[in-house]
């Protein structure tokens, strides 16, 4: 009995999780970054916000309040690719340029057969028909399509904060 109280207990507490998590978007509360449309199957992340939550329960603090701590830690953990929410939930080939002084470093890709072309349009080297030409001849390239990304900078927060701090 007290395996199939935990297991009940275990998919109320993830529909709360889940349903916090949805009230938080609809309120722009947070980074939301979550995988919003596949959340109730990321088993790894339900997994990881149980374990967050179990460790962070206390009786003197609320529960949504301990919710929220919570998906605030996952959130800045997907922000800070410490853990990957999108690459396995959408199913779709993710690539990851590292970029150091405006130097790429390394490629990262989920499938090693994807080809990676990086167009630099340094201002330095090509003057603004050579960007132009080349921005061009990829937007009219049959075979590409625009798609969305994200820009992650490790520090810039902290850059900012010491600024208005001073």
């Amino acid at each position: 009995m007290e395996d199939i109280y935990r297991i009940q207990q275990r998919l109320y507490w993830e529909t709360d999780f889940i349903s916090r998590c949805e009230e938080r978007k609809q309120e722009g509360t947070g980074l939301c970054n979550l995988p919003y449309k596949t959340l109730p199957d990321e088993k790894k992340l339900l997994n990881l916000a149980y374990e967050l939550y179990s460790n962070k329960e206390d009786s003197n603090t609320a529960y949504n309040v301990t919710l929220d701590l919570v998906i605030d830690e996952i959130e800045r953990w997907i922000r800070d690719n410490q853990i990957n929410a999108t690459a396995e939930s959408d199913g779709n080939p993710r690539v990851v340029v590292v970029m150091e002084d405006g130097i790429i470093t390394t490629v990262f890709a989920t499938d090693p057969d994807i080809r990676v072309n990086i167009t630099d349009l340094d201002r330095n080297y090509a003057n603004t028909d050579l960007r132009s030409a080349a921005f061009d001849a990829l937007i009219y390239n049959p075979d590409l399509q625009i798609c969305d990304y994200s820009t992650y900078r490790p520090g810039y927060e902290l850059e900012i904060e010491t600024e208005v701090d001073e």
